[in-house]
């Protein structure tokens, strides 16, 4: 697998993504406009593509139109974040080992731990159960994580995974 070409791939389309679609927010902007309905329909089918509009126009109504531009961002972030943890969840079974990082620059005194699938689905789960969390707290869980034996790693995986709760 190219690991590289699917990294470039993925920041084109993040690039793109994150445009605003101004005729679509300008289009939800105008409350009177005849075509505002059609819009909404249409950012509805995008889904998480709809986020950035949907932000963008509510930064342009008042009232109650821009209650409902913020509710609609956050219906299409709050289903891309199920998807997302649904995909995360699936992965927590898989044991396959995960390509080593790109290769450091100069002499290096430690490798660096190799990781699994199942460990990245974990780190990432956390972090998303726990968004608050300080970055630097984040990365120390996540070093510590990364030298804990296997068996332990294994045991606090089906630890969340039978009660959801994160040690």
């Amino acid at each position: 697998m190219d690991f590289h070409a699917a990294e470039t791939l993925a920041g084109d389309v993040m690039k793109d993504a994150r445009v605003p679609l101004h005729q679509l927010y300008r289009t939800i902007a105008l409350s009177g406009h005849p075509d505002r309905s059609k819009a909404q329909i249409v950012l509805e089918a995008l889904d998480e593509l709809s986020i950035m509009p949907w932000l963008a126009a509510a930064g342009k109504l008042s009232g109650t139109h821009r209650i409902q531009a913020l509710f609609e961002a956050h219906r299409a972030s709050k289903r891309l974040e199920e998807r997302v943890v649904e995909t995360l969840r699936s992965m927590l079974p898989g044991h396959a080992p995960l390509p080593p990082p790109p290769i450091l620059q100069g002499p290096v005194e430690v490798e660096p731990p190799v990781t699994r699938e199942c460990d990245e689905a974990y780190l990432l789960l956390r972090r998303l159960h726990r968004p608050d969390e300080a970055t630097a707290d984040a990365r120390e869980h996540d070093s510590f994580w990364r030298h804990t034996r296997e068996e332990e790693r294994d045991r606090l995986i089906r630890l969340y995974v039978d009660t959801g709760e994160f040690q």
